[in-house]
């Protein structure tokens, strides 16, 4: 179904956008508060937050529609939880779901979809360490059981590397991960890059869409070569668990807008006869 391809300029520019976008308002000069309160609303079947009954507005001036109720008011929890100062950088659902919308990079499905299995090979996952064997050891504990749940899943087979070749992905598994990815629609699968990136694993990702893995133990497995490096030679006061939240949080902000989607679907699917 997929020939794998070499990166498109337009996928590499949606590993900047995805990344970037979310992060870009570090750029911006910080902003005081200027809403005393906020608001959820209906709008033609979706949903959009207010500030002071503006409606809040997209990076390009569109104003920013979700069709989740527990979505927007998950957005309108973000600004409400803000201060004196607007922390853009920490505003991660506001981020996900205006680049979902303006998608500034005209990416569509597939293009996500090639992406990820292009991804896979480089998985966190299937890299054990060749020269600590005590490091190796302990990736295969807590590793192997998600590489073992997700070839079970996806009824696939998938080495792991050997040295430092990239380790081979069927093309039958390309094929099923393929269907499986575009079984999403655009914002989750926007969503879900966000958390891919943030991991550096497709398939811890995919643990915790499926609700294997809670975030903060994704990101925990994600940085387990680092957490044993930090058990020998010490961390830095606060930097470490400062850096590990900021992943969960961005983990668990992709989770929240790929689960409002496909509950969104699922209710749209069950509606009676007449409603459809």
């Amino acid at each position: 179904m997929f020939q794998m391809i070499g990166l498109s300029s337009k996928v590499t520019g949606f590993l900047k956008t995805t990344c970037i976008r979310c992060t870009r308002y570090q750029n911006y000069a910080t902003r005081k508060r200027f809403y005393r309160g906020t608001g959820v609303i209906q709008s033609d079947n979706k949903w959009e937050v207010t500030l002071d009954h503006r409606r809040l507005k997209t990076p390009i001036g569109k104003p920013l529609t979700v069709t989740s109720e527990p979505l927007a008011r998950a957005i309108a929890v973000e600004w409400d939880a803000q201060t004196e100062h607007i922390t853009l950088p920490s505003m991660h659902l506001t981020a996900l779901c205006s680049t979902a919308q303006d998608n500034p990079g005209k990416l569509n499905k597939h293009d996500i979809t090639i992406h990820f299995l292009e991804y896979l090979a480089t998985d966190t996952l299937l890299y054990f360490s060749q020269e600590q064997e005590e490091l190796r050891l302990l990736q295969e504990k807590k590793w192997g059981p998600v590489l073992e749940w997700f070839q079970k899943r996806f009824n696939v087979v998938q080495e792991v590397s050997k040295g430092l070749d990239l380790p081979p992905v069927a093309a039958e598994t390309r094929a099923i991960l393929a269907r499986y990815f575009l079984s999403y629609d655009f914002p989750a699968l926007n969503a879900m890059s966000f958390g891919v990136d943030a991991l550096k694993s497709p398939i811890l990702m995919l643990a915790c869409v499926e609700r294997l893995l809670e975030p903060k133990e994704a990101v925990l497995l994600a940085r387990l070569e680092e957490e044993y490096q930090l058990l020998q030679w010490g961390r830095v006061p606060w930097a470490h668990e400062l850096n590990q939240a900021e992943l969960t949080s961005r983990v668990a902000a992709s989770l929240l807008v790929i689960h409002s989607s496909v509950e969104n679907h699922t209710a749209k699917a069950k509606a009676t006869p007449q409603e459809q």
